[in-house]
C-alpha cells in the first residue's frame, strides 16, 4: 500500500510540474482526481499561495519577445574568428554606448548584430548610422526582447546625435 502512495506521489508531482509547463493547472488537478488504475483516487488539496505562485510563472512565461531586426556588422568563421568577433564587439560599444550589441554563435559562424529594431525602415536607418563603420552591414530579421528594447530607449542619446539635432535647430532658426 505504501508503494502505491509513492508512486501516487510521484506522479502528482510529475504532473503538477508538467502542469506549470503546460499552462493549465485545472485540467491537470482535473485528471489526477480522477479514477486511476485499481479504482485508485487522488485528492488534491491546493493551497491558494501555490495557486498564485504557479499562475505568476506562467504569466511570466507569456510571450516577452517579438519579431524584429537587427544589424549584422561581423560575420565570420575560421580559427580566430571568436577573437575578432570579440575584438569588433568592444570597438562598436566604445563607438555606440547607446546601441544594444549582441555576439551570437551560429555554426560555423560568429556575427555581432546590434540594434532592437521593431521595423526594417528603423534597421535601415540604423545600418546607414554603422555603415562607414563596418561597410558590409546588412539587416537580419530576429526576435527582440521586450527588456532590450526597453534598456535601449532609456539610454541617452549618444553627443553626436545631440549635436546634430542642435545644427538642424540653428539651420532652422537662420532661415
Amino acid at each position: 500500500m505504501n508503494r502505491i502512495r509513492i508512486f501516487v506521489a510521484i506522479v502528482a508531482m510529475f504532473l503538477v510540474g508538467h502542469t506549470a509547463m503546460a499552462q493549465n493547472l485545472d485540467r491537470v488537478i482535473g485528471s489526477l482526481e480522477q479514477s486511476a488504475m485499481g479504482g485508485n483516487r487522488v485528492r488534491v488539496i491546493e493551497d491558494s499561495d501555490t495557486r498564485d505562485a504557479v499562475l505568476l510563472v506562467e504569466s511570466q512565461r507569456k510571450a516577452k519577445e517579438t519579431s524584429g531586426f537587427r544589424v549584422v556588422i561581423f560575420s565570420a568563421n575560421g580559427q580566430y574568428a571568436g577573437d575578432n568577433a570579440e575584438r569588433v564587439l568592444n570597438e562598436f560599444k566604445s563607438q555606440f554606448p547607446e546601441i544594444n550589441a549582441y555576439l551570437v554563435y551560429e555554426s560555423p559562424y560568429f556575427k555581432i548584430s546590434v540594434g532592437d529594431c521593431l521595423s526594417m525602415e528603423e534597421a535601415q536607418i540604423l545600418m546607414a548610422r554603422v555603415t562607414p563603420y563596418y561597410p558590409k552591414a546588412y539587416p537580419k530579421r530576429e526576435t527582440i526582447r521586450y527588456e532590450d528594447l526597453a534598456n535601449v530607449r532609456e539610454k541617452p542619446a549618444s553627443p553626436i546625435d545631440s549635436l546634430a539635432v542642435e545644427v538642424l535647430i540653428e539651420e532652422n532658426v537662420q532661415e
